[in-house]
């Protein structure tokens, strides 16, 4: 079954959970600045700060965190959903920051520092440069007139299979997460360590939540690959009884959901081309009205937009 981004519903599943999220930070951001954070008092943003432009490339989660002081700030975490490396990230994180700062404005709030973090799943490696390394020739009188400031980056493509099988975070779903993104564009890697990469979670899925997260990977890997779900059953009734029978479950699920996809598309189809059957016939009806008023075929194909063959066939039917 097709859907628009497999990825991105997978990301904002896993990352709107406050405990995957508050792993993810403390995992990635830099001692100085974690240390300065409050994480108790991360909280999720519902708004989305992403306009019509950014939405091309980024999709966005977004946190609310205090720092030192009790002052508000914001951590944003950027799905890159394309999975190529932005030319200029600079430039479209400045745009989405500014968005932000528009709505505390027309809010009447204080301007909210930002942290904005991407999260990067495509094979390539995103090289993390400074915004004046775009700009070449100046010299520092010049470089004053030249914003500058940082992103944070998870490149995943620079992490091992190792790495985040157990030394980035604690958080087991976080965890066969990142592992999944890494390597979802190997179909044939993910076939070969399905199991071993779902087997993290052995203990995970003895409750609700696990059991939850494991429906979400599911639905991921039917969605972004063409591994068969038999193979992605078979892997997890290995590792736990409960497991396999909310895979099974899903399985049904998901044939049902394209099932229903297919009718919903078969009956849209028929409504158009019955509404251009419609047309067509209309077109035919005003013609021949024409031709009774005399006008010259020209005319009528301009009029009604049937095409020459249309019309020499209605003369020889006349005659």
């Amino acid at each position: 079954m097709e859907i628009s981004n497999p990825h991105d519903a997978f990301f904002k599943e896993v990352f709107s959970n406050k405990e995957n999220a508050d792993d993810f930070i403390n995992a990635t951001l830099p001692e100085d600045l974690k240390k300065n954070l409050d994480l108790s008092t991360l909280e999720l943003d519902n708004n989305s700060y992403i306009d019509e432009e950014l939405k091309e490339n980024f999709s966005d989660i977004v946190y609310n965190c205090f720092y030192i002081g009790k002052s508000k700030i914001k951590i944003s975490l950027l799905f890159e959903h394309k999975s190529y490396v932005v030319k200029y990230p600079h430039l479209q994180i400045l745009r989405y920051m500014l968005k932000i700062w528009q709505t505390n404005i027309k809010q009447k709030e204080k301007l909210i520092p930002i942290i904005p973090i991407i999260f990067y799943h495509g094979k390539d490696k995103w090289h993390l440069r400074e915004l004046s390394s775009y700009f070449e020739g100046f010299d520092e009188v010049l470089g004053r007139y030249i914003p500058d400031f940082d992103y944070l980056l998870t490149d995943l493509s620079g992490y091992s299979d190792e790495d985040l099988k157990g030394r980035i975070f604690l958080n087991i779903g976080l965890r066969i997460t990142c592992l999944m993104m890494k390597n979802i564009f190997d179909e044939g890697k993910v076939r070969e360590h399905l199991e071993e990469f779902l087997a993290i979670g052995k203990m995970y899925y003895e409750q609700e939540k696990g059991l939850k997260f494991l429906e979400g990977v599911i639905r991921y890997i039917y969605n972004s690959t063409e591994i068969k779900i038999e193979e992605v059953i078979e892997a997890t009734k290995k590792i736990s009884a409960k497991g396999g029978a909310v895979a099974m479950t899903t399985a049904m699920r998901l044939r049902q959901e394209g099932l229903q996809q297919g009718v919903q598309q078969g009956l849209q189809q028929g409504i158009q081309q019955g509404l251009q059957q419609g047309a067509y016939n209309k077109a035919i009806e005003t013609a021949k009205s024409m031709f009774r008023k005399g006008f010259n075929l020209e005319v009528i194909a301009e009029i009604t937009g049937l095409t020459k063959e249309d019309l020499k066939r209605l003369v020889n039917e006349k005659h």
